[in-house]
């Protein structure tokens, strides 16, 4: 696992050349007469504030300038963006969330769950469903006729493309498997939660969040 905190604050050049070790799980380092290659298959995960004061959220709260907040933004490229499986966008927590007493689930408890999906990916012959190969996805998670819909309109209007389109069918696959959903077809009900766990980009990029 890599962990990259503050995601925004990296050089561009250093996070865009993360973009071939994912979609290949390779390092080639090539130099004048010899090229290597490092096997580097990892789970990339990241955090950041949507502008250096972190307050880019609240309307008037920030503190950057607008050609300060545009070289922020166009640190993180919307093609290494387009290779994470899960953006989430994290608002301040409510008080009313913070003051819940309630206990939230177990974590033996989502263990086990985690364990099912995993055995369920084993049997298809892979660690985990992030693993699946396009035709794998032909066979396990073909979308339902509403689902298809659904992407459709994504895929038209620009908000999908055909990279982010195969990795909400893993998706979709592993929320399924999570409900226990056996057969080969995705709903439109977990394609839908995972285009939700896929945040545009065009909302990333544009720091009109609030930072967690």
């Amino acid at each position: 696992m890599l962990f990259l905190d503050e995601l925004g604050e990296f050089p561009r050049s250093a996070l865009d050349n993360l973009r071939q070790p994912l979609e290949d799980g390779v390092v080639l380092v090539c130099r004048a007469r010899q090229s290597v290659s490092f096997p580097a298959r990892f789970l990339l995960v990241a955090a950041t504030n949507p502008c250096p004061c972190g307050l880019g959220g609240p309307l008037g709260a920030c503190a950057c300038s607008p050609a300060v907040r545009m070289r922020y933004e166009r640190r993180v490229s919307g093609p290494l963006l387009d290779r994470f499986d899960l953006r989430v966008v994290v608002s301040r927590p409510e008080v009313s969330d913070l003051l819940d007493d309630r206990r939230p689930q177990p974590s033996a408890v989502v263990a086990a769950r985690v364990a099912a999906v995993r055995a369920a990916a084993a049997e298809r012959g892979v660690r985990c469903n992030a693993e699946l190969a396009g035709s794998a996805l032909d066979r396990v998670a073909r979308l339902s006729v509403e689902a298809k819909r659904l992407v459709e309109h994504r895929l038209r209007s620009g908000r999908l493309s055909a990279r982010g389109l195969v990795r909400v069918r893993r998706l979709a696959r592993t929320i399924a498997d999570l409900d226990a959903e056996d057969g080969g077809v995705v709903d439109e009900r977990a394609v839908a939660a995972a285009l939700d766990l896929r945040a545009d980009v065009s909302t990333l990029l544009a720091g009109s969040w609030t930072p967690s």
